[in-house]
């Protein structure tokens, strides 16, 4: 399916992405962002470039963890480049990183720090609207870069007119085109807030909330206090959201006690969230972590946290989970998957060393991790 926005982000704000999806596919704006966009199989550097490539707009989540991803500078290298319109949505007041700012100096800022998340999002997708509406040739004038607006008069009468008539003219022809195009995105922006409004008061007039409507309302409560900083607030939302079944409340109140945010770290407590939200890369499949009446393995547990992480590429939280199945189950599996973890990750001396422990632990795949073992000595590498 084809789309209007690419979301650029840090693994670790996929709630803020989750929440601007949501509103944007709500209200007929189409995204791409990784991973629920990448297929199965697909080489992910590929499955990006392509998706940037037809994007008509690129929304970089700006926190503290996005200024320093390396995966967030590639995208937003690749989207200038292409000369894709960047709309940063900042929800940090940390100083951009001097590769960033080359990058985005320029281009024109959604401050999202003080206001509720949940209006900072609406206002992020009206704008976001203005501009696919101008990239689908909505707007009445265009002008090609190279183009001169041509005068109508002859050549001989143009000889007669001084110089700085002409430049009066052309500066006036100028002003009126911005502020026609100014109108008119006043317009489209009042149009898109009537409608909004208009929803809200139908919403409003329902009689009885659905226990996941309000399970709805205290993830995004839960969302807008964590961008402020109040994490307690966030986490008591979360956990009200997670007893009403909202998976998405029940990842966040995971993450939040792996690392320790606003509540004591407890990665036993957050792996049971995990566990009930039912995956934590796509919450929306077939609950794969959930017990069935034989339940499954330690070893098992493990191996799928490990992927889900991987697959978000959150390297350090996949080889934990790889690294916990390996050394207190003799998981062969896990082994083999903390040395291409490790790998991937380019720490060289950890992969070498979970490969050969996955050979002399029998690994089926013993025979191709035997030539990655041979080709990093041969390279140096260790």
């Amino acid at each position: 399916m084809s789309h209007d926005v690419f979301i650029s982000y840090s693994s670790k704000n996929k709630n803020v992405a989750d929440a601007i999806v949501a509103d944007f596919e709500q209200n007929g704006i189409r995204c791409w962002y990784a991973p629920r966009d990448i297929r199965p199989g697909e080489e992910w550097v590929t499955a990006i470039t392509k998706a940037l490539e037809v994007s008509k707009a690129l929304v970089l989540i700006y926190t503290d963890e996005s200024n320093n991803s390396r995966q967030v500078m590639n995208e937003i290298a690749v989207a200038f480049n292409a000369g894709i319109t960047i709309v940063p949505f900042k929800l940090s007041n940390e100083q951009m990183s001097r590769e960033l700012e080359y990058y985005l100096t320029r281009v024109h800022w959604l401050d999202a720090v003080s206001k509720p998340l949940r209006e900072n999002i609406v206002s992020l997708r009206e704008y976001i609207a203005v501009i696919i509406n101008a990239r689908n040739g909505e707007s009445p004038l265009t002008f090609s870069r190279d183009a001169v607006p041509k005068a109508s008069l002859s050549e001989k009468v143009k000889a007669c007119i001084p110089l700085f008539i002409v430049l009066t003219l052309l500066a006036a022809f100028i002003i009126s085109f911005k502020i026609y195009e100014k109108r008119r995105m006043e317009a489209a922006i009042a149009q898109v807030r009537a409608e909004i409004e208009a929803e809200e008061i139908g919403r409003e007039e329902d009689e009885e909330k659905s226990p996941e409507d309000e399970s709805v309302l205290l993830y995004e409560e839960g969302l807008t206090a964590y961008s402020e900083g109040n994490y307690a607030l966030a986490y008591d939302k979360y956990i009200k959201a997670s007893d009403l079944g909202n998976p998405e409340a029940m990842k966040a109140a995971g993450d939040m006690l792996y690392e320790g945010i606003g509540v004591e770290i407890s990665e036993s407590k957050a792996a049971e969230f995990y566990l009930k939200a039912g995956g934590f890369t796509r919450i929306e499949a077939e609950p794969f972590f959930e017990r069935d009446e034989a339940g499954l393995d330690d070893e098992d547990m493990f191996n799928r946290l490990g992927l889900s992480y991987f697959y978000e590429y959150d390297y350090e939280r996949a080889a934990y989970f790889f690294i916990l199945g390996a050394e207190e189950f003799d998981s062969v599996n896990c082994m083999g998957n903390a040395g291409i973890t490790y790998e991937s990750a380019m720490d060289w001396e950890n992969a070498y060393k979970w490969y050969n422990a996955a050979i002399e632990a029998g690994h089926p795949d013993s025979e191709r991790f035997e030539k990655k073992v041979k080709q990093m000595e041969d390279e140096g590498l260790v």
